[in-house]
């Protein structure tokens, strides 16, 4: 059997969540397109020490992981086994603290490639790395799971309770740097609380954020908790909402773009096209936003039929086995 030249490493579902997701989506369309020349390392699966005797049986790296420690002991690792480390930055970059901004400034310095998820990341990353590129987290999902029937059944009712429906969704009852809540979903409660006739559903797969709105949370907001594909709840919304406080390339915002939902997302970031944008939730009426997205003034979204992540991908990986300029 011929060997493999790639080692993917990084963690699949479950737990959801953006990284997970992206990677399996890239695992499987790789597979799909007849790309081969991989082994993939499960982090989740196999013990972290371990990563590092598999890494020098391989080339070439593509390192998925936030853990700015780990980014940056991987790139020293490969730069002294003369390995190529191509590192996809999940998130804002230099988003966290002092020591963390600097590992991770340090990590994509030693990377052969540094790949940044928007824009605004890309420009401070190239003042590290020349060679650092822009390369969408969004992976079309391929086929949907579908929903439980209780799910289904109340979203049903929802549906037929309000005259819009939007939906949010969080991973973890997390917080940036400033003590923010990152998802920003007590302020989408407290928003929603005085919109009713209008209902969200926050997808809380962590189920955290149950215990904290439990006792207080309004008849138009649904809270599912659990795991289950993020799509079909897209497919059932007039609107989907992103109010963090800091991103990378949120794949819910790409998701609900591609399949023609509305989206309304905080500017904390470099959104995609299609995006409407706003700063300050108290003062945004999302329902009156929803109505005027149907002028011709607003701006298309991307067509996500023609972009494809894996292809570039799959090029970028050949560049780098062929030591081609990126």
């Amino acid at each position: 059997m011929k060997a493999k030249n790639i080692l993917i490493i990084g963690k699949i579902p479950p737990p959801i969540g953006g990284v997970t997701v992206h990677v399996a989506r890239l695992l499987n369309d790789l597979k799909r397109k007849n790309f081969t020349d991989f082994s993939f390392y499960d982090l989740a699966k196999e013990p972290l020490w371990k990563v590092f005797p598999e890494m020098i049986r391989f080339p070439l790296i593509h390192l998925h992981t936030s853990n700015t420690y780990f980014q940056l002991i991987a790139a020293i690792f490969c730069l002294l086994t003369n390995r190529n480390l191509i590192t996809t930055y999940h998130g804002n970059w230099r988003r966290f603290g002092f020591l963390r901004n600097l590992a991770g400034s340090i990590s994509a310095t030693l990377s052969f490639v540094p790949i940044a998820l928007n824009p605004g990341s890309l420009h401070e990353m190239k003042k590290w790395n020349s060679r650092a590129v822009f390369i969408s987290a969004f992976i079309r999902p391929g086929t949907l799971i579908p929903l439980p029937e209780s799910i289904l059944e109340k979203l049903h009712d929802y549906k037929r309770k309000y005259k819009l429906l939007f939906c949010t969704n969080a991973t973890n009852l997390a917080f940036d740097r400033n003590g923010r809540e990152i998802y920003g979903i007590s302020d989408l409660v407290t928003r929603f609380s005085t919109i009713p006739g209008a209902a969200l559903v926050v997808c809380d797969s962590s189920e955290k954020y149950i215990d904290v709105h439990l006792n207080h949370i309004p008849e138009n907001i649904l809270f599912l908790k659990g795991e289950h594909d993020f799509c079909n709840i897209l497919w059932m919304s007039d609107g989907f909402i992103r109010n963090t406080t800091t991103d990378g390339d949120s794949i819910s915002i790409r998701e609900a773009l591609h399949y023609g939902v509305t989206v309304f997302a905080t500017d904390c970031v470099t959104r995609p096209a299609g995006c409407v944008l706003f700063k300050n939730i108290g003062e945004t009426d999302f329902v009156e936003k929803l109505q005027m997205c149907s002028s011709e003034e607003f701006p298309p979204a991307y067509d996500y039929e023609l972009y494809d992540a894996t292809d570039k991908l799959i090029k970028l990986y050949r560049q780098c086995l062929n030591n081609c300029k990126i």
